[in-house]
């Protein structure tokens, strides 16, 4: 048995539709519950997943309604939860056309609260929403007592029930609900449509008489779905009753215990699970997967629910997928950056310029190690990591000598051999995996090999192989004096765990690693590089390193770095959320990329590279052109964090008529099944 989300999201709409059946007669509301036909036939829903019934009016304007009319948005309440990011996904799918939102907030903390819907609605759209915010004024208050001279007490109580009892607020609450319904500002288009759930419904009875009276269109109502209880079913959840939702400033053993507690669809035995599979329409923790996931990832979980695989198994691999789609939706993304005390730093010292710097680099060079895990003896730095790659290129330098690498790579790396009298040997990269070919290296090995280049990640692709195992292949086939450049300058954004420094070193003395300020630390202006190495080849390339070859304001712009750990943890979060957000645009648009572990990615988009080059040219973008790498239509662009890649993620949106390079069957790739390049 097997279930589309679309086709999720219409059963729900069905057993809405069922429950509030009466109030749906006796208000006129028109359930939509039937789109989960024309979801399969078209492949998208008609109207957002969780909108399950309609309303419209006579002066309510037709469903494609002008950009210009208004998507009318209210909230209220004191913490941002579900519910709240739910309704912003229903504005945001709404706003793809282009229209505003009309934002009416009626929350306790407005300030906390409609910052966190924006961001969530920024987040679902995957682009920046128009919006405006209904502010109450002189304006807004003539417009009320002009649209309730039109209504009459007496309708008013037998509608919604009010006696004796009823507090005098009830005339405040139903005059900010009439202004939600039907106030527009000046320049705006009336109507538009209203996002509703099924306990307004008993206010539409009075828009007619309200929006005579103010002359204004009434919108139509779509009616939402409300987000159910995580411990009841058939209720929502509720704010009085903290257990039966999630709050948005809920730390994270918080929601990883709710959403693990969270009531399922699970069978009464697990035989009868097996045999029946779940039922994901009765279940709050997959309408937390669904809401906060990628559609991928809740349509397997949908999958494996429908084929009888256990609840628990199915929270146990989806938590922490949950816990960070949270964060996604409501935290503002992370920005990579210099950590803030390397100006101050420069500052102090750059007001004695006039004295040299330190002779040697001992003070950095010992906190590099400490960071490194090496000794201090064992840690050579210089101006940038090319600099200190060239003096062992220079040391490995003989006659008739040869370097071997992969292709394609680093440019440098070739005119580093060329300019030291080497040969450059290279092997084509393994392309199922868009990483070096251990084989291929092996056999270009010889006794005239002098210098070895392993970049982990891979320069070009990202991608991370089995280090230690290439490692022990190559010096099997290695003369005795020959020595592997390990270029670890991106190994701060990977999430694969190699051996530490102290233990490669140990393991593989002839080894030579590489590392940068450049990249994690954001230094690239002050050209700080190192490289980590046994003690005899270290002495052997410090040797070829003069004397002051640190100025004093890149020093202190590396030492002030290092302190600040924070910084760079944060600029390494900042590219993992840019990767996460890129790599899911990729995904829905069948836009074939290899799995990158660096803070770059690479992409075929195929016919689809030159309108999106020009509108990044046009923009001030920068990106590489696979072109340089033999790869036309790859494109390698970096991670630097969300705002960033959103620039790329709105070109790719821009166009649709280009196709990538992969089978329509495979709609995108990770590296184990991307056909490689033609490498010269």
């Amino acid at each position: 048995m097997t279930m589309t989300l679309a086709a999720w999201h219409a059963a729900c709409n069905r057993q809405t539709a069922a429950l509030e059946e009466h109030r749906s007669r006796q208000f006129g509301l028109r359930p939509v519950v039937g789109s989960d036909v024309g979801a399969r036939e078209t492949g998208k829903p008609v109207l957002p997943g969780e909108v399950w019934a309609t309303q419209a009016f006579r002066s309510s304007q037709p469903l494609l309604h002008s950009v210009a009319s208004p998507i009318r948005v209210g909230f209220a309440g004191r913490r941002l939860h579900l519910g709240h990011l739910g309704l912003a996904r229903t504005a945001a799918q709404m706003a793809d056309a282009g229209a505003p939102l009309l934002l009416f907030d009626a929350s306790v903390d407005s300030t906390s609260l409609l910052d966190g819907f924006r961001t969530a609605v920024c987040h679902y759209a995957e682009a920046s929403v128009s919006d405006q915010l209904i502010e109450y004024g002189p304006d807004l208050r003539r417009w009320q007592h002009r649209a309730l001279s039109g209504l009459r007490l007496d309708r008013m109580r037998r509608l919604y029930g009010w006696d004796s009892s009823t507090p005098a607020s009830a005339l405040t609450d139903l005059e900010a609900m009439i202004s939600f319904f039907l106030y527009t500002p000046a320049g705006m288009e009336g109507g538009g449509v209203a996002l509703v759930d099924a306990m307004q419904a008993p206010h539409s009875a009075l828009l007619p008489q309200a929006a005579r009276a103010v002359d204004a269109k009434v919108p139509e109502l779509f009616y939402r779905r409300l987000f159910p209880s995580l411990r009841r079913e058939g209720e929502r959840g509720s704010v009085r009753e903290p257990s039966s939702v999630v709050f948005a400033d809920d730390d994270e053993a918080t929601v990883r215990r709710k959403f693990l507690r969270s009531r399922t669809g699970g069978r009464a035995s697990a035989e009868e699970q097996r045999a029946l599979g779940g039922d994901a329409t009765r279940c709050s923790a997959f309408a937390m997967i669904e809401l906060l996931c990628p559609p991928e990832t809740a349509q397997r979980a949908l999958d494996g629910c429908l084929s009888g695989r256990s609840c628990g198994d199915c929270k146990a691999e989806h938590v922490t997928e949950v816990v960070s789609g949270l964060c996604a939706a409501t935290g503002t993304p992370l920005r990579a950056g210099t950590s803030s005390q390397v100006g101050p730093a420069v500052s102090r010292v750059a007001s004695g310029l006039y004295r040299p710097p330190p002779r040697e680099a001992a003070d950095l060079e010992a906190a590099i190690a400490e960071r490194s895990g090496v000794q201090p003896d064992q840690v050579v730095v210089g101006h940038g990591s090319t600099e200190v790659m060239d003096w062992l290129f220079r040391i490995q330098a003989r006659s008739g000598g040869k370097v071997v690498a992969t292709e394609p790579t680093f440019e440098l790396y070739q005119e580093l051999a060329e300019r030291h009298h080497l040969r450059y040997a290279a092997a084509p990269w393994d392309p199922r995996t868009f990483s070096h070919d251990a084989a291929a290296l092996v056999r270009l090995a010889d006794r005239d090999t002098a210098l070895c280049v392993i970049d982990v990640p891979h320069s070009v692709s990202g991608a991370v192989g089995q280090v230690t195992e290439l490692l022990d292949r190559l010096f099997e086939a290695l003369p005795d004096d020959a020595v592997i450049l390990l270029d670890l300058v991106y190994a701060d954004f990977m999430q694969t765990s190699i051996e530490p420094a102290s233990l490669l070193l140990s393991r593989y003395p002839r080894t030579v690693l590489f590392g940068s300020m450049s990249k994690a630390h954001c230094l690239l202006g002050a050209r700080v590089g190192y490289a980590l190495a046994a003690t005899p080849l270290a002495d052997r390339l410090r040797s070829q390193r003069l004397p002051y070859t640190m100025d004093s304001l890149a020093l202190a712009a590396a030492h002030s770095a290092l302190m600040d750990d924070q910084s760079r943890q944060r600029t390494v979060q900042a590219s993992h959320e840019a990767r996460a957000r890129l790599t899911a645009t990729l995904q829905h648009l069948g836009i074939a990329y290899v799995q990158t572990e660096a803070n770059f990615l690479l992409m075929n988009l195929g016919t689809r590279f030159a309108p999106v080059a020009r509108r990044l040219r046009d923009g001030g973008t920068p990106f590489r052109d696979g072109r340089r790498w033999s790869m036309p239509g790859w494109m390698q662009i970096h991670l630097i964090d969300v705002p960033f890649v959103e620039r790329l993620i709105e070109a790719l949106r821009q166009d649709t008529t280009g196709e990538n390079g992969t089978s329509s069957h495979r709609p995108w790739l990770f590296h184990k099944e991307i056909e490689g390049p033609s490498v010269p």
